[in-house]
């Protein structure tokens, strides 16, 4: 159900009920202009346009050995020359059709690369294909100023840097200017969709670059285990840049840093919470590979927090009532840095650490009135409690027993949150139902 078919069906109820005319029902639907976005559409054309690329794709590479090169390249040209000629002819029409074709193009655009290198037997590096299309989808998403091309720009900046596997300063400074570019499109055309891909691919560059630099730098072998550390630092600056000014006025912005910032946050606690992290994380104080690094990274989060959160008060008390979530985050990474705990200390305090996040989002988003994030913060604490049921009793318990119990534990959590859930619902309802008898 839209918005406006969900407004339409309440004022209806609100005519019937007597609290407003209906008169009033209709300026208050007048306010909200109708949807002209059928989203099952531009699923749809979504859908057909890489079921489409994948089976041309597939055809002509079960005839490839049967075609001359002459016909190879022609399989090259034509269909890029035609769907992006097929876009520009329906784009006033057909918009979104429009907007599937040119992605099309953008497909066999990277395709013809590694077509081409392969006709002519071209031997080069590889990840400079996927530069090469990178750049040619970048350059089609900013003189056409459309979100498909630069969704498509930011995944493949991620497949490249993962492709690349270079820790070199230049290669991080191409990455880096090439993220400029693509945020500032971002921005201009105020696209969730290709800021949801962006965010995503700057997690997959941030922690790629560091596991290279730890695990060829420093020679650290388990780098790997590391990067739910960086993944939390990142989930807090994504919750920072939600706050930030420059988001307030961008419809879906501030919501899409929270939400991936709360997601990346309750993940990485998890798996922090688990015995390998605490183990290896003091191995890596030890050898000192990429602490100062660390410190970096977390000094560089503080800042932006810092930043994001002064522009909207400086006092502290506001300070503290709306940010104590990841307050709490940011002196859980300083206390990790800065004291040399062992490795059984430090798996029991990040352990408990865990529920306390689960719950300050919990009152924290009781307190706003956000039944999304209560919601999160509810399947947080019932994860994190059946995540330590398993620690705790699959060993010690007969296995019948084992998943009896498990069963009910589910059950009851899944009670007690729907309870929590309905609990908070109603006493948001009647502050708002207080309000407005205080208003009247």
């Amino acid at each position: 159900m839209s918005r406006l078919s969900w407004l339409m069906k309440e004022t209806k109820r609100w005519v019937s009920g007597r609290i407003i005319t209906g008169d009033q029902a209709e300026q208050i639907i007048g306010l909200y202009p109708a949807e002209h976005k059928n989203r099952l559409i531009s699923v749809l054309l979504l859908l057909g346009a890489i079921l489409l690329g994948t089976g041309i794709i597939l055809f002509f590479a079960s005839n490839w050995q049967h075609i001359p090169k002459w016909g190879k390249v022609s399989i090259v040209i034509i269909p890029l020359v035609l769907f992006h000629l097929a876009a520009h002819l329906t784009c006033e029409s057909y918009p979104r059709l429009s907007q599937t074709l040119t992605l099309l193009g953008c497909v066999m655009f990277g395709s013809g690369i590694w077509l081409v290198a392969q006709i002519f037997h071209i031997n080069t590096h590889f990840p400079n294909g996927m530069l090469f299309w990178l750049l040619g989808v970048l350059s089609v998403a900013l003189i056409l100023r459309e979100e498909l091309p630069l969704g498509l720009s930011a995944l493949l900046m991620a497949s490249w840097v993962l492709a690349e596997q270079s820790s070199s300063l230049l290669i991080m400074f191409i990455a880096m200017m090439l993220f400029g570019g693509v945020f500032y499109l971002t921005y201009t055309l105020r696209s969730s969709f290709a800021l949801v891909v962006s965010l995503i691919s700057v997690c997959i560059f941030v922690n790629t670059e560091i596991y290279l630099i730890l695990a060829d730098n420093y020679s650290f072998k388990d780098a790997g285990s590391l990067i739910p550390f960086v993944l939390l630092l990142i989930g807090s600056s994504y919750i920072y840049m939600s706050k930030h000014p420059v988001n307030e006025l961008l419809k879906n912005f501030p919501f899409i840093y929270k939400f991936l910032g709360v997601v990346l946050t309750g993940a990485s606690l998890f798996t922090m919470s688990l015995e390998f992290f605490a183990y290896d994380f003091i191995k890596m104080r030890q050898s000192g590979a990429g602490y100062v690094l660390f410190w970096v990274l977390y000094i560089t989060v503080a800042f932006l927090g810092a930043y994001a959160i002064s522009r909207r008060s400086t006092k502290i008390k506001e300070v503290l009532k709306g940010n104590y979530t990841w307050l709490a985050v940011d002196a859980l990474v300083f206390i990790m840095l800065l004291i040399p705990f062992n490795g059984l200390t430090l798996m029991i305090i990040l352990n408990l650490f865990m529920f306390i996040w689960a719950l300050l989002v919990i009152i924290s988003a009781y307190q706003t009135q956000s039944s999304l994030y209560f919601i999160l913060g509810m399947v947080a604490f019932n994860l994190y409690v059946l995540a330590e049921y398993f620690n705790f009793f699959w060993k010690s318990l007969p296995k019948s027993l084992f998943f009896i119990a498990g069963g009910i534990v589910l059950v009851l959590s899944g009670a007690l949150m729907e309870r929590q859930r309905r609990k908070a619902v109603l006493a948001w309802q009647k502050e708002v139902v207080s309000s407005y008898k205080i208003v009247k």
